[in-house]
């Protein structure tokens, strides 16, 4: 019963960590590429109002 609990304990923990690991370089992934900024952010709708004024003109 021990053995089994701690497999599971470090295969959760490890899991966790991959996990993090590969939403931190998608993350930096997405922010070198220059994609817009989500229009659920306040700085985000601020610049989507911008280029969509500076569009118009």
């Amino acid at each position: 019963m021990d053995f089994g609990l701690g497999i599971l304990t470090f295969g959760t923990l490890g899991f966790v960590v991959a996990f993090a690991y590969i939403n931190k370089r998608a993350v930096e992934k997405h922010m070198k590429s220059g994609a817009p900024k989500s229009a659920l952010s306040e700085d985000g709708i601020r610049e989507r109002l911008a280029a969509a004024q500076n569009a118009t003109q």
